[in-house]
Protein backbone atom coordinates (compact mmCIF):
# COMPACT_ATOMS: atom_id res chain seq x y z
CA UNK A 1 0.00 0.00 0.00
CA UNK A 2 1.57 3.37 -1.14
CA UNK A 3 1.84 6.00 1.38
CA UNK A 4 1.73 9.59 0.04
CA UNK A 5 2.79 12.67 2.75
CA UNK A 6 0.95 15.85 1.37
CA UNK A 7 2.12 19.25 2.53
CA UNK A 8 0.13 22.06 1.35
CA UNK A 9 1.93 25.48 2.27
CA UNK A 10 0.18 29.05 2.22
CA UNK A 11 -3.60 29.46 0.88
CA UNK A 12 -2.99 28.16 -2.52
CA UNK A 13 -1.55 24.93 -1.03
CA UNK A 14 -4.23 24.40 1.43
CA UNK A 15 -6.74 24.55 -1.59
CA UNK A 16 -4.37 22.21 -3.34
CA UNK A 17 -4.85 20.20 -0.19
CA UNK A 18 -8.68 20.40 0.00
CA UNK A 19 -8.49 18.68 -3.61
CA UNK A 20 -6.61 16.41 -2.73
CA UNK A 21 -8.82 14.98 0.02
CA UNK A 22 -11.78 15.10 -2.16
CA UNK A 23 -9.99 12.89 -4.65
CA UNK A 24 -9.13 10.44 -2.02
CA UNK A 25 -12.61 10.64 -1.12
CA UNK A 26 -13.98 9.38 -4.57
CA UNK A 27 -11.31 6.31 -4.38
CA UNK A 28 -8.85 8.14 -7.29
CA UNK A 29 -5.46 7.92 -5.20
CA UNK A 30 -5.47 3.74 -5.02
CA UNK A 31 -3.00 1.68 -6.92
CA UNK A 32 -3.66 -0.57 -9.98
CA UNK A 33 -4.97 -3.03 -7.96
CA UNK A 34 -8.06 -0.89 -6.26
CA UNK A 35 -6.23 -0.57 -3.03
CA UNK A 36 -6.48 2.96 -1.30
CA UNK A 37 -3.04 4.66 -0.67
CA UNK A 38 -2.67 6.26 2.47
CA UNK A 39 -2.75 9.91 2.93
CA UNK A 40 -1.00 12.22 5.94
CA UNK A 41 -1.76 15.87 5.14
CA UNK A 42 -0.05 18.53 6.81
CA UNK A 43 -0.70 22.62 6.20
CA UNK A 44 1.71 24.92 6.63
CA UNK A 45 0.82 28.68 6.77
CA UNK A 46 1.70 31.63 8.71
CA UNK A 47 -1.93 33.22 8.24
CA UNK A 48 -3.96 30.86 10.77
CA UNK A 49 -7.00 32.91 10.55
CA UNK A 50 -7.23 32.03 6.53
CA UNK A 51 -10.46 31.31 5.97
CA UNK A 52 -8.94 28.66 2.81
CA UNK A 53 -6.87 27.37 5.53
CA UNK A 54 -10.22 26.64 7.47
CA UNK A 55 -12.09 25.63 4.66
CA UNK A 56 -8.81 22.47 3.67
CA UNK A 57 -9.61 21.83 7.44
CA UNK A 58 -13.05 21.53 7.18
CA UNK A 59 -12.67 19.41 4.36
CA UNK A 60 -9.84 17.07 6.42
CA UNK A 61 -11.82 16.88 9.54
CA UNK A 62 -15.41 16.09 7.60
CA UNK A 63 -13.89 13.20 5.82
CA UNK A 64 -11.98 11.99 8.74
CA UNK A 65 -15.34 11.89 10.61
CA UNK A 66 -17.14 10.30 7.88
CA UNK A 67 -14.62 7.36 7.88
CA UNK A 68 -14.58 6.74 11.76
CA UNK A 69 -19.12 6.71 11.54
CA UNK A 70 -18.95 4.56 8.80
CA UNK A 71 -15.95 2.53 10.67
CA UNK A 72 -15.90 -1.31 8.53
CA UNK A 73 -19.53 -1.02 7.64
CA UNK A 74 -18.75 -1.34 3.63
CA UNK A 75 -16.77 -2.37 1.41
CA UNK A 76 -15.99 0.89 -1.05
CA UNK A 77 -17.61 4.01 0.65
CA UNK A 78 -15.49 5.87 2.22
CA UNK A 79 -12.61 3.00 2.83
CA UNK A 80 -9.74 5.85 2.06
CA UNK A 81 -7.54 6.53 5.01
CA UNK A 82 -6.53 10.03 6.03
CA UNK A 83 -4.00 11.05 8.90
CA UNK A 84 -4.22 14.60 9.20
CA UNK A 85 -0.80 16.34 11.03
CA UNK A 86 -2.49 19.51 11.69
CA UNK A 87 -1.59 22.79 10.89
CA UNK A 88 1.78 24.47 11.57
CA UNK A 89 3.34 28.13 11.19
CA UNK A 90 6.40 28.93 10.62
CA UNK A 91 6.10 31.82 12.82
CA UNK A 92 6.32 30.11 15.68
CA UNK A 93 9.50 29.07 15.45
CA UNK A 94 10.15 32.90 16.07
CA UNK A 95 9.39 33.38 19.13
CA UNK A 96 5.79 34.82 18.62
CA UNK A 97 7.57 37.55 16.62
CA UNK A 98 5.12 38.55 14.20
CA UNK A 99 6.82 41.42 12.22
CA UNK A 100 10.26 40.90 10.17
CA UNK A 101 12.00 43.23 12.65
CA UNK A 102 10.76 41.40 15.17
CA UNK A 103 12.12 38.34 14.01
CA UNK A 104 15.32 39.73 13.05
CA UNK A 105 15.86 42.39 15.82
CA UNK A 106 17.41 45.37 14.19
CA UNK A 107 18.49 46.87 17.54
CA UNK A 108 20.81 42.94 18.15
CA UNK A 109 21.92 43.39 14.44
CA UNK A 110 23.48 46.31 14.84
CA UNK A 111 25.21 45.58 18.18
CA UNK A 112 26.54 42.00 17.00
CA UNK A 113 26.71 42.07 12.95
CA UNK A 114 26.47 45.87 11.68
CA UNK A 115 27.15 44.57 8.22
CA UNK A 116 24.11 42.37 8.38
CA UNK A 117 22.13 45.04 9.73
CA UNK A 118 22.99 47.01 6.99
CA UNK A 119 21.85 44.63 4.29
CA UNK A 120 18.77 43.92 6.12
CA UNK A 121 17.81 47.52 5.71
CA UNK A 122 19.00 47.29 2.10
CA UNK A 123 16.95 44.50 1.17
CA UNK A 124 13.53 45.15 3.06
CA UNK A 125 11.97 48.65 2.95
CA UNK A 126 10.58 49.97 6.40
CA UNK A 127 7.06 49.18 5.20
CA UNK A 128 8.66 45.49 4.90
CA UNK A 129 10.24 44.77 8.34
CA UNK A 130 6.91 46.82 10.07
CA UNK A 131 4.36 45.04 8.06
CA UNK A 132 2.49 42.77 10.52
CA UNK A 133 2.76 38.95 9.14
CA UNK A 134 0.14 37.72 11.17
CA UNK A 135 -2.17 38.06 7.98
CA UNK A 136 0.75 35.87 6.24
CA UNK A 137 3.80 37.12 4.25
CA UNK A 138 1.42 39.60 2.14
CA UNK A 139 2.14 38.61 -1.37
CA UNK A 140 5.87 39.12 -0.57
CA UNK A 141 8.02 35.99 -1.20
CA UNK A 142 11.51 38.04 0.20
CA UNK A 143 9.49 38.41 3.63
CA UNK A 144 8.70 34.90 3.39
CA UNK A 145 12.25 33.41 2.53
CA UNK A 146 13.56 35.50 5.51
CA UNK A 147 11.08 34.19 7.79
CA UNK A 148 11.52 30.65 6.39
CA UNK A 149 15.34 30.28 6.20
CA UNK A 150 15.41 30.36 10.15
CA UNK A 151 13.36 26.97 9.67
CA UNK A 152 15.62 23.93 11.95
CA UNK A 153 14.04 20.83 10.35
CA UNK A 154 16.40 18.54 12.49
CA UNK A 155 15.67 20.45 15.88
CA UNK A 156 11.56 20.45 14.63
CA UNK A 157 11.49 16.56 14.03
CA UNK A 158 12.00 16.13 17.52
CA UNK A 159 8.53 17.52 18.85
CA UNK A 160 4.70 18.43 17.81
CA UNK A 161 3.33 18.07 14.19
CA UNK A 162 6.74 17.70 12.26
CA UNK A 163 7.96 14.81 14.92
CA UNK A 164 4.70 12.82 13.83
CA UNK A 165 5.05 13.59 10.28
CA UNK A 166 8.60 12.53 9.78
CA UNK A 167 8.37 9.44 12.06
CA UNK A 168 5.58 7.84 9.92
CA UNK A 169 7.71 8.72 6.80
CA UNK A 170 10.74 6.59 8.55
CA UNK A 171 8.30 3.68 9.41
CA UNK A 172 7.27 3.95 5.57
CA UNK A 173 10.61 3.70 4.39
CA UNK A 174 11.11 0.72 6.22
CA UNK A 175 8.14 -1.46 5.17
CA UNK A 176 7.53 -2.27 1.50
CA UNK A 177 6.54 0.90 -1.01
CA UNK A 178 8.99 3.85 -0.43
CA UNK A 179 6.22 6.91 0.08
CA UNK A 180 5.96 9.89 -1.14
CA UNK A 181 6.49 13.51 -0.13
CA UNK A 182 4.56 16.00 -2.25
CA UNK A 183 4.29 19.94 -1.65
CA UNK A 184 1.57 22.24 -2.80
CA UNK A 185 1.66 25.94 -3.32
CA UNK A 186 2.11 28.77 -5.31
CA UNK A 187 5.32 30.47 -7.00
CA UNK A 188 3.34 33.44 -7.54
CA UNK A 189 2.43 34.86 -3.87
CA UNK A 190 4.71 35.31 -0.80
CA UNK A 191 4.10 31.89 1.43
CA UNK A 192 3.71 29.61 -0.98
CA UNK A 193 7.05 30.68 -3.47
CA UNK A 194 9.29 31.14 -0.36
CA UNK A 195 7.84 28.21 0.77
CA UNK A 196 7.68 25.35 -1.13
CA UNK A 197 11.40 24.93 -2.31
CA UNK A 198 12.60 25.88 1.05
CA UNK A 199 10.82 22.70 2.90
CA UNK A 200 11.88 21.00 -0.47
CA UNK A 201 15.20 21.72 0.01
CA UNK A 202 14.83 21.18 3.90
CA UNK A 203 13.15 17.90 3.27
CA UNK A 204 15.62 16.50 1.15
CA UNK A 205 18.90 17.04 3.09
CA UNK A 206 16.74 15.63 6.20
CA UNK A 207 15.86 12.45 3.72
CA UNK A 208 19.95 12.65 3.39
CA UNK A 209 20.55 12.42 6.52
CA UNK A 210 18.76 9.76 7.65
CA UNK A 211 19.69 7.58 4.40
CA UNK A 212 16.33 7.27 3.39
CA UNK A 213 17.21 8.18 -0.50
CA UNK A 214 14.51 6.01 -2.17
CA UNK A 215 12.10 8.44 -0.63
CA UNK A 216 10.96 11.17 -3.31
CA UNK A 217 9.91 14.66 -2.87
CA UNK A 218 7.64 16.42 -5.36
CA UNK A 219 5.67 19.44 -6.24
CA UNK A 220 2.75 20.62 -7.74
CA UNK A 221 3.57 24.32 -8.06
CA UNK A 222 0.89 26.88 -9.43
CA UNK A 223 1.63 29.71 -11.57
CA UNK A 224 -0.85 32.53 -11.77
CA UNK A 225 -4.26 31.47 -12.61
CA UNK A 226 -6.50 34.43 -11.22
CA UNK A 227 -6.48 38.03 -10.44
CA UNK A 228 -8.06 40.34 -7.65
CA UNK A 229 -11.28 42.51 -8.09
CA UNK A 230 -10.97 45.86 -6.36
CA UNK A 231 -7.72 47.51 -5.20
CA UNK A 232 -6.48 48.14 -1.29
CA UNK A 233 -7.41 51.35 0.65
CA UNK A 234 -4.28 53.61 1.87
CA UNK A 235 -4.67 51.82 5.34
CA UNK A 236 -4.21 48.29 4.44
CA UNK A 237 -0.34 48.80 3.99
CA UNK A 238 2.15 46.03 2.29
CA UNK A 239 -0.17 43.32 0.57
CA UNK A 240 -0.08 41.32 -2.81
CA UNK A 241 -0.77 42.81 -5.78
CA UNK A 242 -1.63 41.31 -8.94
CA UNK A 243 0.96 43.01 -10.93
CA UNK A 244 3.43 41.27 -9.16
CA UNK A 245 2.23 37.93 -10.00
CA UNK A 246 4.63 37.73 -13.21
CA UNK A 247 7.69 38.85 -11.39
CA UNK A 248 7.44 37.11 -8.41
CA UNK A 249 6.49 33.80 -10.88
CA UNK A 250 10.19 34.33 -13.39
CA UNK A 251 11.81 34.82 -9.91
CA UNK A 252 10.67 31.10 -8.97
CA UNK A 253 11.06 29.78 -12.18
CA UNK A 254 14.31 31.04 -12.40
CA UNK A 255 15.77 29.69 -9.32
CA UNK A 256 13.90 26.11 -10.17
CA UNK A 257 15.77 26.24 -13.41
CA UNK A 258 19.78 26.41 -11.21
CA UNK A 259 18.64 24.36 -7.76
CA UNK A 260 15.26 23.11 -8.25
CA UNK A 261 17.02 19.64 -7.89
CA UNK A 262 18.48 20.39 -4.31
CA UNK A 263 14.85 20.88 -3.81
CA UNK A 264 12.59 17.99 -5.60
CA UNK A 265 13.01 15.57 -7.54
CA UNK A 266 9.65 16.40 -9.97
CA UNK A 267 7.62 19.34 -10.31
CA UNK A 268 4.47 19.82 -11.83
CA UNK A 269 3.71 22.96 -12.94
CA UNK A 270 0.20 23.99 -13.62
CA UNK A 271 -1.35 27.69 -14.58
CA UNK A 272 -4.21 29.26 -16.04
CA UNK A 273 -3.94 32.04 -19.01
CA UNK A 274 -7.84 32.93 -18.23
CA UNK A 275 -7.77 34.56 -15.12
CA UNK A 276 -10.63 33.89 -12.30
CA UNK A 277 -11.28 36.72 -10.22
CA UNK A 278 -11.26 37.09 -6.25
CA UNK A 279 -12.41 39.65 -4.23
CA UNK A 280 -9.34 41.64 -3.04
CA UNK A 281 -7.99 40.69 0.49
CA UNK A 282 -5.29 40.92 2.57
CA UNK A 283 -6.04 37.43 4.10
CA UNK A 284 -7.60 36.11 7.19
CA UNK A 285 -11.57 35.14 7.38
CA UNK A 286 -12.01 37.23 4.57
CA UNK A 287 -9.71 35.52 1.93
CA UNK A 288 -12.44 32.81 0.86
CA UNK A 289 -11.31 32.66 -2.87
CA UNK A 290 -13.37 29.68 -4.32
CA UNK A 291 -12.00 26.41 -5.41
CA UNK A 292 -10.70 26.23 -8.93
CA UNK A 293 -9.94 23.54 -11.41
CA UNK A 294 -6.22 24.12 -11.44
CA UNK A 295 -6.01 23.10 -7.91
CA UNK A 296 -7.40 19.98 -8.76
CA UNK A 297 -5.02 19.43 -11.72
CA UNK A 298 -2.31 20.28 -9.10
CA UNK A 299 -3.73 17.36 -6.92
CA UNK A 300 -3.59 15.03 -9.63
CA UNK A 301 0.43 15.38 -9.59
CA UNK A 302 0.07 12.60 -6.57
CA UNK A 303 -0.82 10.40 -9.19
CA UNK A 304 1.78 10.55 -11.68
CA UNK A 305 3.70 7.45 -11.78
CA UNK A 306 7.10 7.60 -9.93
CA UNK A 307 8.33 5.15 -12.90
CA UNK A 308 7.67 8.17 -15.49
CA UNK A 309 11.24 8.86 -16.80
CA UNK A 310 9.68 11.79 -19.06
CA UNK A 311 11.58 14.55 -17.58
CA UNK A 312 12.15 16.69 -14.27
CA UNK A 313 9.06 19.12 -15.00
CA UNK A 314 5.96 18.50 -16.50
CA UNK A 315 3.03 20.58 -17.67
CA UNK A 316 -0.74 20.53 -18.67
CA UNK A 317 -2.39 21.48 -22.21
CA UNK A 318 -5.84 21.58 -23.12
CA UNK A 319 -6.86 21.21 -26.41
CA UNK A 320 -9.47 24.06 -26.99
CA UNK A 321 -8.49 27.26 -25.48
CA UNK A 322 -11.75 28.42 -24.41
CA UNK A 323 -13.34 25.24 -22.71
CA UNK A 324 -11.81 22.31 -20.47
CA UNK A 325 -13.42 18.59 -20.80
CA UNK A 326 -12.81 15.50 -19.10
CA UNK A 327 -10.00 14.46 -21.93
CA UNK A 328 -8.20 17.45 -21.14
CA UNK A 329 -7.21 15.62 -17.71
CA UNK A 330 -4.61 13.25 -17.27
CA UNK A 331 -5.97 9.58 -16.75
CA UNK A 332 -9.16 10.79 -18.25
CA UNK A 333 -11.41 7.71 -17.87
CA UNK A 334 -10.21 7.25 -14.19
CA UNK A 335 -10.42 10.20 -13.12
CA UNK A 336 -13.80 11.15 -14.72
CA UNK A 337 -15.32 7.96 -13.22
CA UNK A 338 -14.33 8.53 -10.08
CA UNK A 339 -15.10 12.58 -9.78
CA UNK A 340 -18.35 11.38 -11.86
CA UNK A 341 -19.20 8.69 -9.22
CA UNK A 342 -18.45 11.10 -6.37
CA UNK A 343 -20.52 14.14 -7.91
CA UNK A 344 -23.71 11.49 -8.38
CA UNK A 345 -23.74 9.96 -5.10
CA UNK A 346 -23.32 13.42 -3.15
CA UNK A 347 -26.22 14.74 -5.13
CA UNK A 348 -28.65 11.32 -4.88
CA UNK A 349 -27.43 11.11 -1.15
CA UNK A 350 -27.53 14.39 0.39
CA UNK A 351 -30.66 15.98 -2.09
CA UNK A 352 -33.46 12.78 -1.79
CA UNK A 353 -31.90 9.71 0.13
CA UNK A 354 -31.06 11.45 3.11
CA UNK A 355 -34.41 13.52 2.77
CA UNK A 356 -36.34 10.53 3.08
CA UNK A 357 -34.50 9.15 6.46
CA UNK A 358 -35.48 12.41 7.73
CA UNK A 359 -38.91 12.02 6.56
CA UNK A 360 -38.36 8.39 8.59
CA UNK A 361 -38.73 9.98 12.14
CA UNK A 362 -41.90 11.55 11.46
CA UNK A 363 -44.21 8.58 10.63
CA UNK A 364 -44.74 4.94 11.89
CA UNK A 365 -42.24 2.63 10.29
CA UNK A 366 -45.09 0.92 8.73
CA UNK A 367 -46.17 4.15 6.88
CA UNK A 368 -42.46 4.86 5.76
CA UNK A 369 -41.89 1.62 4.06
CA UNK A 370 -44.96 1.66 2.14
CA UNK A 371 -43.46 4.46 0.07
CA UNK A 372 -39.96 3.33 0.56
CA UNK A 373 -39.45 -0.56 0.30
CA UNK A 374 -36.01 -0.40 0.05
CA UNK A 375 -35.14 0.59 3.11
CA UNK A 376 -36.43 -2.44 4.64
CA UNK A 377 -33.24 -4.39 3.05
CA UNK A 378 -30.93 -2.18 5.58
CA UNK A 379 -33.50 -1.03 8.64
CA UNK A 380 -35.42 -3.12 10.80
CA UNK A 381 -39.06 -3.16 9.53
CA UNK A 382 -40.13 -3.16 13.15
CA UNK A 383 -38.54 -0.06 13.84
CA UNK A 384 -35.91 -1.34 16.44
CA UNK A 385 -32.80 -3.71 16.40
CA UNK A 386 -32.87 -7.19 15.25
CA UNK A 387 -30.59 -10.00 16.78
CA UNK A 388 -26.83 -8.87 16.52
CA UNK A 389 -25.58 -8.10 13.58
CA UNK A 390 -28.76 -8.21 12.27
CA UNK A 391 -30.70 -4.52 10.28
CA UNK A 392 -30.51 -1.84 12.84
CA UNK A 393 -33.42 0.59 13.83
CA UNK A 394 -33.75 3.98 11.53
CA UNK A 395 -33.95 6.28 14.38
CA UNK A 396 -31.21 4.69 16.11
CA UNK A 397 -28.92 7.50 17.54
CA UNK A 398 -26.10 5.64 16.26
CA UNK A 399 -27.25 5.59 12.82
CA UNK A 400 -28.44 9.15 12.33
CA UNK A 401 -24.97 9.93 13.43
CA UNK A 402 -23.67 8.09 10.71
CA UNK A 403 -26.26 9.90 8.45
CA UNK A 404 -24.40 13.17 9.85
CA UNK A 405 -21.38 12.60 9.13
CA UNK A 406 -22.22 11.22 5.53
CA UNK A 407 -24.25 14.49 4.99
CA UNK A 408 -21.68 16.97 6.02
CA UNK A 409 -18.96 15.73 3.60
CA UNK A 410 -21.78 15.66 0.78
CA UNK A 411 -22.12 19.36 1.72
CA UNK A 412 -18.37 19.68 1.87
CA UNK A 413 -18.36 17.58 -1.69
CA UNK A 414 -20.82 19.18 -3.57
CA UNK A 415 -19.20 23.53 -2.27
CA UNK A 416 -15.39 21.99 -3.74
CA UNK A 417 -17.43 20.53 -6.72
CA UNK A 418 -20.01 23.59 -7.67
CA UNK A 419 -17.05 25.70 -7.09
CA UNK A 420 -14.81 24.28 -9.78
CA UNK A 421 -16.96 23.70 -12.06
CA UNK A 422 -18.44 27.50 -11.78
CA UNK A 423 -15.50 29.55 -11.02
CA UNK A 424 -14.01 29.59 -14.31
CA UNK A 425 -13.02 33.01 -15.31
CA UNK A 426 -14.66 35.36 -18.34
CA UNK A 427 -14.61 33.04 -21.54
CA UNK A 428 -13.91 29.93 -20.36
CA UNK A 429 -15.95 27.30 -19.96
CA UNK A 430 -16.12 23.32 -18.26
CA UNK A 431 -18.01 20.79 -19.85
CA UNK A 432 -17.61 18.28 -16.60
CA UNK A 433 -20.35 18.95 -14.19
CA UNK A 434 -23.72 20.86 -13.79
CA UNK A 435 -23.22 23.33 -11.73
CA UNK A 436 -26.13 24.42 -10.72
CA UNK A 437 -27.19 21.18 -9.55
CA UNK A 438 -24.17 20.33 -7.18
CA UNK A 439 -25.81 22.46 -4.33
CA UNK A 440 -27.32 21.01 -1.24
CA UNK A 441 -30.76 21.24 -1.58
CA UNK A 442 -34.09 20.69 0.75
CA UNK A 443 -36.00 19.56 -2.45
CA UNK A 444 -35.81 16.20 -3.90
CA UNK A 445 -33.66 15.63 -6.71
CA UNK A 446 -34.23 12.40 -8.49
CA UNK A 447 -32.89 12.98 -11.79
CA UNK A 448 -29.09 11.92 -12.00
CA UNK A 449 -28.57 11.73 -15.82
CA UNK A 450 -27.58 16.09 -15.75
CA UNK A 451 -25.07 16.02 -13.01
CA UNK A 452 -22.29 14.91 -15.15
CA UNK A 453 -21.73 16.24 -18.52
CA UNK A 454 -19.39 14.72 -21.30
CA UNK A 455 -17.92 11.42 -21.79
CA UNK A 456 -17.80 11.16 -17.52
CA UNK A 457 -21.70 10.65 -17.83
CA UNK A 458 -22.72 6.89 -17.52
CA UNK A 459 -24.30 6.01 -20.96
CA UNK A 460 -28.18 5.18 -19.65
CA UNK A 461 -31.33 6.17 -20.91
CA UNK A 462 -32.24 9.84 -18.96
CA UNK A 463 -35.41 8.06 -18.00
CA UNK A 464 -33.49 5.13 -15.98
CA UNK A 465 -30.73 7.14 -14.69
CA UNK A 466 -32.74 8.39 -11.60
CA UNK A 467 -32.85 7.81 -7.61
CA UNK A 468 -35.66 6.12 -8.01
CA UNK A 469 -34.49 3.66 -9.85
CA UNK A 470 -31.39 2.72 -7.38
CA UNK A 471 -33.80 2.24 -4.85
CA UNK A 472 -35.83 0.00 -7.00
CA UNK A 473 -32.30 -1.88 -7.65
CA UNK A 474 -31.92 -2.18 -4.16
CA UNK A 475 -34.84 -3.80 -3.33
CA UNK A 476 -34.20 -6.04 -5.92
CA UNK A 477 -31.27 -7.02 -5.04
CA UNK A 478 -30.31 -10.64 -3.42
CA UNK A 479 -29.41 -10.56 0.28
CA UNK A 480 -25.97 -12.37 -1.02
CA UNK A 481 -25.24 -8.91 -2.54
CA UNK A 482 -26.17 -6.19 0.66
CA UNK A 483 -22.69 -6.94 3.02
CA UNK A 484 -23.26 -4.41 5.25
CA UNK A 485 -26.88 -2.97 7.01
CA UNK A 486 -27.71 0.33 8.43
CA UNK A 487 -26.78 3.78 7.13
CA UNK A 488 -23.05 2.89 6.07
CA UNK A 489 -24.57 0.02 4.43
CA UNK A 490 -26.67 1.90 2.16
CA UNK A 491 -24.14 4.50 1.73
CA UNK A 492 -21.82 1.63 0.54
CA UNK A 493 -24.61 0.14 -1.77
CA UNK A 494 -25.94 4.17 -3.18
CA UNK A 495 -22.01 4.29 -3.94
CA UNK A 496 -21.94 0.88 -5.92
CA UNK A 497 -25.12 1.70 -7.60
CA UNK A 498 -24.67 5.24 -8.56
CA UNK A 499 -21.62 5.02 -11.31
Amino acid sequence: MKQIFAIGVGGTGAKCIEALVHLHACGLLAGDDGTPSRLGVFLVEPDQQSALLTRAQTAINRYGALKVAVGRNSDNFARAELRDYGQWSPLTTSSGALSLDQVFPKAVLRTQATGVAALFDCLFPPEEQQADLEVGFRGRPPIGSAVMSRINLQKEAQVGQWQQMLSDIQTAAGSGEPPLIHLFGSVFGGTGASGVPTLGQLLKNWLKSQSLSSVQVQASLLLPYFDFEGVADDDTGVHAESRNFQLNTDAALQYLRTSGKACFDRVFLVGSDIKARFGFSIGGTSQINAAHLVELLAALGVRHPLTSTTGYAHVLSRSDHTCIRWDDLPDDERIGEGLARGARFAVAWRNNVSHDIADAQKVPMRTFLSGAPWARRFFHPAGASASRGGRPAIRDREQLTVQTAIDQYCDTLLQWLNQISSNLGSGFKQELLSSQLLVPSDRFENNLSRVVMGKARPRRPAKNDTVEAIKVKMDALSSERINHRGMAGLADCLWNLVA
